[in-house]
């Protein structure tokens, strides 16, 4: 039987810190989520220091470990001042060297896990194939499939083996969109073997890499599940290709 703490560990609230007030305004949303028992917290911009406090705080005051998340795609100090920020991957990708693409890796896994972020929503798996595309760009790893699914797994690897999990995003791929989904729902209408042949690749790469957590895509791909249901909402998509097909068995986060 599903119990209501079941489904409040399914919750990721996000913490955001402000200038003058840091955390103090979301101080009665942090006591009701750990109430209801989440399963952890996103955390948006601190003090490097407030926020390894916080993130102490915060699981010692929970009846559960939890998970500490943080989109550090350029580093930890794209989020917390104080830390080391680091160019787009796609600036350290055109050095050539893979080792420079590790080490960031690694250094940004480093610095999260001393301030208690043990959950990095990153690499960007999308490729980069369109210049009209408002959300992948620099925050791509190129737009060769099979490059980039190398480079992922060489960006997950260093992550985890440093005690923090990655996040593959966005499934199946956002390299074809031409609008924001935050504003509207986007279409990719691309034949299901090019998709699965191109696009899919650096995410079968992340699976195999053992990448801990998988991000969808709020996008509608009508090749892959003719309902038009957004990737997120489709159990086309997530069940039948992403569970099934690529026997992926780790987390999903919208």
């Amino acid at each position: 039987m599903t119990t209501r703490r079941d489904l409040a560990q399914l919750l990721i609230p996000v913490i955001r810190w402000a200038p003058g007030t840091g955390f103090a305004d979301e101080r009665p949303r942090i006591d009701a989520a750990l109430a209801l028992g989440v399963g952890g917290f996103q955390l948006v911009g601190g003090e490097q220091d407030v926020v390894r406090a916080l993130a102490k705080e915060l699981q010692i005051k929970s009846k559960h470990p939890l998970l500490i998340a943080a989109e550090l795609e350029r580093g930890a100090g794209q989020q917390f001042s104080g830390a080391t920020g680091l160019p787009p991957v796609a600036a350290i990708v055109a050095l050539g060297d893979i080792e420079a693409l590790k080490r960031a890796g690694r250094l940004t896994a480093r610095e999260a896990r001393t301030m208690g972020v043990n959950w990095n929503l990153a690499p960007v798996c999308d490729l980069d194939l369109l210049a009209e595309n408002p959300v992948v760009g620099s925050r791509a790893l190129g737009g060769d499939p099979r490059k980039v699914a190398s480079l992922v797994t060489a960006w997950i690897e260093s992550c985890q083996a440093e005690g923090v999990l990655a996040c593959a995003k966005h499934f199946p791929g956002m390299g074809r969109v031409v609008a924001d989904p935050s504003v509207e729902l986007p279409s990719v209408d691309l034949p299901a073997d090019q998709l699965k042949d191109q696009d899919l690749q650096p995410f079968r790469a992340a699976i195999s890499a053992g990448v801990a957590s998988m991000m969808t895509a709020h996008v509608a791909y009508p090749a892959l599940d003719s309902s038009r249901a957004p990737a997120t909402l489709s159990r086309e998509i997530l069940q039948w290709l992403l569970r099934q097909q690529l026997k992926y068995d780790n987390l999903i986060v919208s």
